[in-house]
């Protein structure tokens, strides 16, 4: 099969390969789409935290937001799934014996199974995390699940409620579905701070009351208008950058929920004001992958808005298109297409 292999940091090529055995408890998918992460750049430029470094002197196909037909089915697979089906997938399946797994923190399973990598022709994934899609979700927005799961469980984390008011710092992909999850959710008043115009419109699209350019305007003093003064209940940053974690913490009002809802670099250090903290009663809490979320996340597909999102789909050929296409920050959702 074709697959985008990368065997030295900074170096990605499309190669043949040998195609990825089916396991009996495993799902061999023909993939359709796989959406490029904001990781996806990390792990090919060696400064994902969580790797360790050996990994980046190994071959490995990246990609994990997919959608495809089922291939082949594992001889144990005990689900009703069938050849040809339309799925989209996680890219980990938790083992559900461990004590992380009984202990409702599937995210943190030791003894799970991952994916092979989806920027490929197939890819194979534990029976656990695949999903048969809807006839009346695309092959495309399907793709999108596993992010639209990230901003789900992010969502539970962030403490929004009907009526409260909401800021998000990042219009990339996890920002704009915070946007709309929040909205969701019941935020009566939301604010999105991203320096890149294209991103910001589509945020007022999607439902932003205010947005606001954080190089050009006050985004403190924007915040404060729009909260009466007071700041906001919730704070999300999805931008990743450190600066903007920080500034998350004086945007929220007292008793307020700041959630850092990005990957910032291993040895970045964030300081926050324990006096701050201490007269606003403020909560500081993070999100990591998106446990016992898919589910839920499937059944909101239909209901978001995520067509806009996907600003590009690019061949499996031009892989290195794509991530330069991310490093120009123009794009929101780039798919890559076997």
């Amino acid at each position: 099969m074709k697959a985008a292999v990368t065997r030295a940091i900074g170096n990605i090529n499309m190669e043949e390969v040998p195609d990825p055995e089916t396991g009996p408890n495993q799902i061999k998918v023909k993939i359709a789409f796989c959406g490029l992460c904001g990781t996806d750049p990390e792990n090919l430029e060696g400064r994902f935290g969580l790797m360790p470094p050996e990994a980046y002197k190994q071959a490995r196909i990246l990609g994990h937001e997919a959608s495809g037909t089922i291939a082949a089915i594992g001889s144990d697979v005990k689900g009703s799934f069938k050849v040809g089906q339309r799925v989209a997938m996680n890219f980990r399946g938790s083992c559900g014996a461990c004590y992380y797994c009984q202990n409702g923190l599937e995210h943190y399973c030791r003894r799970g199974s991952g994916a092979s990598g989806s920027f490929a022709e197939y890819a194979v994934y534990p029976e656990s995390a695949v999903y048969p899609l809807s006839d009346d979700i695309s092959l495309e927005i399907g793709s999108l699940l596993e992010p639209v799961s990230v901003a789900v469980h992010a969502i539970d984390q962030a403490n929004v409620y009907t009526g409260s008011s909401v800021a998000i710092c990042g219009g990339g992909p996890i920002g704009l579905l915070c946007l709309e999850m929040a909205l969701k959710a019941g935020a009566a008043r939301a604010l999105l701070s991203e320096p890149i115009a294209e991103k910001r419109a589509l945020a007022r699209k999607l439902g932003a009351d205010v947005v606001v350019d954080p190089f050009k305007e006050d985004l403190l003093e924007a915040g404060k208008k729009l909260t009466d003064g007071r700041g906001f209940n919730t704070v999300i940053d999805a931008s990743g950058s450190v600066a903007a974690a920080k500034q998350a913490v004086y945007l929220a009002d007292n008793k307020g929920t700041v959630l850092w809802a990005a990957v910032y670099g291993k040895d970045v250090e964030i300081g926050v004001p324990p006096f701050l903290m201490y007269a606003k009663e403020l909560t500081i809490t993070s999100t990591f992958v998106s446990p016992y979320s898919f589910p839920r996340a499937l059944a909101l597909l239909p209901r978001l808005e995520l067509k806009p999102l996907i600003t590009d789909i690019v061949s499996l050929k031009d892989i290195q298109k794509a991530f330069e296409l991310h490093k120009k920050g123009k794009s929101i959702k780039i798919l890559i297409q076997p």
